[in-house]
């Protein structure tokens, strides 16, 4: 047996219990429980050799009377328990326990109720004896907490569903500032909590305050504040959040209507208002309100065969229906005397000849009915399938169903319904999101006949699941949807939509905002919040999405590469230049003086210092990154190698001790000065190697400021490119202690004024240059500062270390003589004749010679009172190597 609970009569007026009867809530909804069992039973696959019955009770949509009424249910659980758990202390006087007669022992579950009130009141009394319950139209989120209602199922889904498809449908239609009223019931309440909880996730607002409309006591002051606040806001859409029939909210309906702002709002329904409406007002205006409403509701389907099984019924179906009598009286044309008389009477009359040719509508919800003891039946079935090994009838293993088991089974239940879609319960315990959009129209464009002068609700969208399983989404037609009249839909936003690129700001009623503009480097997130572009990106020209900002990068037509290249333009032509003199004039004292090999190599180096500036501004790629790494370093150390080594060499010769005796100074030969100059060079190279290896040189992007994305050298946007300067520093250093050393030597060696000024001016360029490479951001300017720092090194270096001597081989040749070159800085004066005075003419490499021609030893006065005989020899072979 199968237990129901149905309001067959509305709720009482003024504390009673019961009203009148009802046909589409009631009586009709507990047809459909009776035709649908019926199936059941006829059904070969469904509980073979088994007959399901049922057992209904007027709930009245009264909690208190439906508790009332479920007492029988309560004596038959109790007797169930008698029978099966052998611990009742009621017996018998045979000795028995105590059974209750009439069939409700024997209830496995409970079909209902309608209402959520209701339904909560029953599903804790089924809760307390373990009996699965299965509503086919309350829609509470409450009754989805598992653990308060663990036996409570529902074939309809909850109104948590239908308020997202409530929100969803507003923002389709762009309605964001709406009003709302709902009614202080347990669906109402919950309803708002609801819409509240989600409106911020669709971006819909609603107007303050909002209008709770009390249920019992809803006095026409009330009312009247009510319409009038409501009337006072900017909102043209308001939501009813109520039962379709409670009756405080048509009090406030009637209110807007006497108060003549009925057609200023379009109503959007959270339940569907039907033609019973017209049972509590006029029907002229019934049309004027809801034309133009919105309604969204559990899905309609029509039970095919219903209305036949329906119509087709007659008065002495009394006896399977005991309410049937009085609806037979009440509602069809059995209410006139005179036809009450004749065809009402006859018992061979149906509904469908009491009634006449118009056709009974079906109540819309009635597939849930349907399928909420399908849900039993099939949960019955596959424990039969799994208990009795496929035999039909109810084995011993059937005899006892508790409930705890019978529930395991509808949780996994699964059959068609009554579209063939397959049904399961979501979660295990609520209907799948199943909802129609109805919109209320005149019948010239409905499809059909409407029951109210000529409207009716159409369907113009669904709210249900994908068919991939990805959720439920709403598909709405929109331009069937139709406005009072032919006015075209109405909006209601706080204030219009912000432009692209902005965003909303809240202002007064948190409902209304004003517009704001994101900043430069931001886009929208949403409509209330900006974000920012990453790194390197900036917003796209419609705010949309973020792209790269256009790459930057020093080139070969950058303005300050044009400067640094013009800069070591000069230093090649210059150092070409003096290149060719060298070579011209190689056999000359003071080119041979100044270390003809030696200033090959300087020379050498001084060409790549100038190279390297087309290097350094060349497009950045891994190989002009460790090209310029390399080189940066390497070029000084080359150069200041070479001029130390050469400095040396003077110094070694020049300050032997006047004692020592005619010994040659070791390695100054030029091989050997080559070789020192190449170890030196080494030390810088095997650095700048280490490096390469441990930070292979890489390319990468720079991004000094949000608006600026430059392709850089890895190490070119730190301070890492100036460890390479750090030996030649110590060059440098060491430069200048050997230049002092030999600025007593012969003029012709004597390089401390050119080696200190080349010093002094290139610590100079490094001091003005390396604080602008460090403080600068661009990175345009720290390569051109390296390149400039190069090339004004070597300029330097060709006007103190060479322009010198070109400058006495090119226009004074009279001083590029062995005389000349030999003589000592402090005896370099000159006679007013233009020519060295006698007694300085002494030459002590050449008189070494020709002593060593001669066969004998040089005379001291040859020889200078300065001159050992070591220095003299090593000189005389310098002299002669030369």
């Amino acid at each position: 047996m199968l237990g129901a609970v149905v309001p067959v009569h509305r709720k009482g007026p003024n504390g009673i219990d019961c009203g009148v009867i009802q046909l589409e809530d009631g009586v009709q909804t507990l047809e459909a429980m009776l035709w649908t069992v019926q199936r059941v039973n006829e059904e070969k696959d469904l509980l073979p050799g088994i007959k399901l019955g049922l057992i209904a009770y007027d709930s009245c949509d009264n909690p208190t009377h439906a508790l009332e009424q479920s007492v029988d249910f309560v004596k038959g659980f109790i007797s169930h328990l008698n029978v099966y758990h052998n611990d009742s202390d009621i017996l018998c006087s045979d000795g028995q326990p105590a059974v209750f007669r009439g069939g409700a022992d024997q209830v496995v579950a409970v079909i209902g109720g309608l209402s959520s009130s209701v339904t909560i009141q029953l599903a804790m009394l089924m809760n307390m004896f373990k009996v699965p319950q299965v509503s086919y139209m309350s829609t509470s989120p409450a009754l989805s907490d598992r653990t308060t209602y663990p036996y409570f199922f529902r074939t309809v889904p909850s109104d948590m569903h239908q308020a997202h498809a409530m929100l969803e449908l507003l923002r389709k239609l762009g309605w964001t500032y709406v009003s709302v009223a709902y009614s202080d019931t347990e669906y109402g309440r919950h309803g708002w909590e609801l819409l509240s909880a989600l409106a911020v996730n669709y971006s819909v607002c609603f107007a303050s305050p909002v209008h709770r409309i009390d249920k019992q006591d809803f006095t026409d002051e009330e009312a009247t504040n009510t319409v009038l606040t409501l009337n006072a806001t900017e909102t043209k859409i308001v939501i009813v959040f109520s039962e379709s029939f409670q009756p405080s909210v048509v009090k406030f309906l009637l209110k807007a209507r006497d108060l003549d702002v009925l057609e200023r709002f379009t109503w959007v329904f959270s339940d569907l208002w039907t033609n019973k409406f017209s049972e509590r007002a006029d029907k002229s205006w019934q049309a004027k309100l809801l034309e133009g409403s919105m309604c969204v509701h559990p899905i309609s389907r029509p039970l095919d065969g219903f209305n036949d099984y329906f119509m087709g019924l007659r008065l002495d179906h009394e006896r399977v229906n005991p309410w049937w009598r009085e609806l037979w009286w009440s509602h069809f044309k059995c209410r006139d005397e005179e036809h009450s008389k004749g065809m009402c009477a006859d018992p061979h009359s149906t509904v469908q000849t009491v009634n006449g040719p118009s056709e009974i509508p079906q109540a819309r919800y009635l597939h849930f009915v349907r399928d909420a003891i399908w849900a039993v039946a099939q949960a019955l079935t596959d424990m039969q399938r799994e208990r009795c090994g496929g035999r039909p009838g109810r084995c011993e293993a059937m005899r006892h169903i508790q409930g705890t088991v019978l529930k395991d089974y509808l949780r996994k239940v699964q059959f068609n319904d009554v579209n063939n879609r397959s049904f399961t319960f979501q979660n295990g315990r609520d209907g799948p999101p199943r909802y129609s959009v109805l919109n209320y129209q005149r019948s010239d464009t409905a499809a059909g006949p409407g029951p109210h002068l000529g409207y009716s609700w159409v369907s113009v969208g669904d709210y249900t699941l994908n068919d991939d399983g990805s959720g439920p989404s709403l598909h709405v037609d929109a331009a069937r949807i139709r406005s009072r009249g032919d006015a075209p839909l109405p909006t209601s936003t706080c204030t219009p939509d912000c432009a692209v690129g902005h965003i909303k700001i809240r202002a007064r009623d948190a409902c209304c905002w004003h517009c704001r503009r994101c900043g430069e480097f931001q886009r929208p997130l949403n409509e209330w919040a900006c974000e920012d572009c990453p790194a390197g990106q900036r917003p796209t020209d419609d705010h949309l999405a973020c792209e790269q900002v256009p790459e930057e990068c020093i080139g070969y037509t950058h303005p300050w590469a044009v400067c640094a290249m013009a800069v070591a333009s000069l230093g090649l032509v210059c150092t070409a230049m003096v290149s060719a003199v060298f070579w011209t004039h190689r056999h000359t004292p003071v080119i041979k003086a100044a270390g003809r090999e030696l200033s090959a190599l300087l020379l050498v180096a001084e060409l790549a210092s100038f190279l390297v500036t087309f290097v350094m501004v060349a497009p950045p790629t891994a190989a002009t990154c460790g090209l310029t790494r390399f080189a940066l370093g390497f070029c000084f150390t080359l150069s200041y190698a070479t001029v130390l080594t050469k400095t040396n060499r003077i110094a070694r010769i020049f300050n032997q001790c006047p004692g020592a005796g005619p010994k040659k100074t070791r390695y100054t030969s030029p091989g050997s000065q080559l070789v020192i100059t190449a170890l030196l060079t080494s030390v810088e190279a095997l650095i700048n190697l280490a490096w390469l290896a441990y930070e292979p040189a890489s390319v990468h992007d720079y991004y000094p400021s949000r608006a600026v994305r430059q392709r850089v050298c890895v190490g070119l946007d730190d301070t890492s490119y100036l460890v390479g300067l750090a030996y030649p520093l110590v060059l440098i250093g060491l430069c200048v202690v050997y230049a002092v050393k030999t600025r007593k030597c012969p003029g012709g060696f004597n390089e401390t004024r050119h080696i200190a000024f080349t010093t002094y001016t290139v610590t100079i360029i490094w001091l003005a240059f390396v604080p602008l490479y460090l403080a600068s951001t661009s990175t345009a300017i720290r390569t051109v500062t390296l390149a400039m720092s190069l090339s004004l090194s070597g300029l330097v270096q060709l006007a103190c270390l060479f322009f010198p001597k070109v400058y006495i081989v090119m226009l004074k040749p009279e001083k590029n003589t062995k005389e000349v070159v030999m003589m000592s800085t402090c005896h370099r004066t000159l006679g007013s004749t233009g020519t060295l005075p006698a007694h300085h003419l002494h030459n002590p490499a050449a008189a070494l010679v020709r002593a060593r021609q001669e066969g004998r030893s040089p005379c001291p006065s040859e020889m200078g009172s300065d001159m050992s005989p070591a220095m003299a020899t090593s000189l005389a072979d310098h002299d002669e190597d030369s």
